[in-house]
């Protein structure tokens, strides 16, 4: 109920006289216990406080505003199971520890992480051992970034503004900046092209990535926007493939735009910086996020899969059940189907395919660099970025997004295809070791019309929820798509908890 002085013109000033005469006429006695619903009273007050009444005004225990609005909205506390030890997976569990509740999480693999991994070592690798790709974030990735704060991994990425080498099949190299004089001096296309490449820029501000999502960006930039061929060979290619991990001409115009709004358009300083990863990426994600959870009081079991979900248990591969009140379903789309009963959402798989090569010299002047019109995209100093140089040569990671066709190359002679790209392009060089590594499924397709079948992370059973880089997020399929889905996940828990506490 309002105050009288909350009430406007003069029938609130007429309450508020009123109110000051009934408090002018009120016996001493009155006066005394009404100041004591606002405060203590102090020991030697009036004669008319009885014992009766002093037992009752005994001050409880100081209790801060904060703290009472936190008692007042945090549910009661329910045992939660995570199902799946990826990003997301982690993200939901730390989520749900900070929230108060008991979590299990379990993993079906050996180790957390999902798809952030690096490969076991082996004898001869140089340190650190090799990553299942040189996975790569950007300023705007703001849940990531606090998912690393929280595993207290913020110091293992190295921040740069974006300035990204991009080499071409003569080695001639032009620099991709975030400005509008580093594209008028992106030397890879012709200066009619770099002005359209601008105009083309301001057009994305207005677009509604919602809006597109049936066309490939290809066609959205050259239908619509009327963009150049080289241009988008050349320019847009470079920057798309690596964060939707499909080429423009396969990638939904819906997240295409989506990106570059986000990372390019938004406004917010520094939003395209490069993040880099200074140590295996194994270590700062599944072994940093798994001694967190333990540390907070969660259960890690890996190498335990859930086969099955049932009413307050998830069955696991050896018939064991593990109980909760709450579940959170953080698993690829077609186990996470099978997990909930649900058709396939057919979203697809996209590739990554890794090349780890160390030379007997140096060839990469940069810490990274993107190469034109190869199956080699990018290609990393992995030795100066972990700081492990080593005593000879060069150690590099060649990461390339999206190439199916590449997964049923032979491994030496994918090794051979990739050491040629790179010294055809930066000079002779010997190679002294390699090793490759491929991940089939390591993202879902962002093809046209995906949208509509990633799903949120509703399900149809009231204490299940489902997350995953591959839900609906609004994001692609990257690190930062995976820790929001979790903690989206976590925090819709909160209502299944009041509910059931109800």
């Amino acid at each position: 109920m309002a105050r009288a002085d909350d009430v406007p013109g003069p029938a609130g000033a007429r309450l508020s006289e009123g109110r000051a005469r009934v408090a002018r006429l009120a016996r001493q006695p009155q006066r005394t216990l009404r100041l004591h619903v606002r405060r203590s009273l102090p020991c030697d007050a009036g004669a008319d406080r009885g014992r009766r009444l002093r037992h009752l005004r005994r001050p409880a225990a100081p209790v801060r505003a904060d703290e009472a609005a936190d008692r007042r909205r945090r549910p009661a506390p329910v045992k939660a199971v995570v199902v799946g030890g990826g990003l997301a997976g982690c993200a939901a569990a730390l989520e749900l520890l900070k929230a108060g509740h008991e979590v299990t999480l379990l993993e079906a693999r050996p180790t957390l992480g999902g798809a952030v991994q690096t490969l076991p070592e082996r004898e001869g690798d140089p340190r650190p051992p090799p990553d299942n790709g040189q996975h790569i974030a950007l300023g705007c990735f703001t849940e990531y970034l606090g998912f690393l704060r929280d595993i207290d991994q913020a110091g293992s990425l190295r921040r740069s503004r974006l300035s990204l080498p991009v080499i071409d099949e003569l080695g001639r190299t032009a620099v991709i900046r975030p400005s509008a004089l580093s594209i008028l001096r992106y030397s890879h296309l012709f200066p009619t092209h770099r002005l359209r490449v601008l105009r083309t820029l301001l057009r994305l501000r207005r677009v509604d990535p919602r809006s597109c999502d049936e066309e490939t960006f290809c066609a959205f930039l050259m239908l619509r926007l009327g963009e150049s061929e080289p241009a988008i060979r050349s320019f847009w290619d470079v920057f798309i493939r690596p964060a939707l991990n499909l080429p423009c001409d396969k990638a939904s115009a819906a997240l295409g735009v989506m990106t570059v709004q986000t990372a390019l358009l938004s406004g917010r300083r520094r939003a395209s910086d490069l993040l880099l990863p200074t140590a295996p990426l194994g270590d700062m994600h599944g072994v940093a996020a798994g001694h967190k959870l333990e540390s907070l009081g969660a259960r890690v079991k890996t190498n335990t899969r859930v086969v099955q979900l049932i009413p307050g248990a998830a069955v696991l591969a050896d018939g064991d059940r593990v109980v909760g009140d709450a579940f959170v379903v953080a698993v690829p789309p077609l186990e996470s189907a099978r997990l909930l009963d649900e058709p396939d959402p057919e979203l697809g798989k996209s590739p990554i395919v890794s090349v780890h090569l160390w030379f007997d010299r140096e060839l990469l002047p940069f810490p990274l660099a993107a190469l034109l019109n190869s199956d080699a995209h990018w290609i990393f100093d992995r030795g100066r970025l972990t700081g492990h140089r080593p005593e000879r040569g060069q150690y590099l990671t060649v990461v390339s997004s999206g190439v199916p066709e590449l997964m049923d190359v032979r491994g030496r002679e994918l090794v051979e295809l990739m050491r040629d790209e790179l010294t055809g392009r930066l000079g002779d060089a010997r190679l002294l070791w390699s090793r490759v590594s491929r991940e089939p499924a390591a993202t879902f397709e962002g093809r046209p019309g995906t949208a509509a079948r990633r799903r949120g992370p509703r399900t149809s059973r009231f204490n299940v929820v489902r997350a995953g880089a591959w839900t609906d997020t609004g994001w692609p399929a990257t690190m930062e798509s995976a820790v929001r889905s979790g903690r989206t996940a976590a925090r819709m828990l909160s209502d299944v908890a009041t509910k059931l506490a109800a």
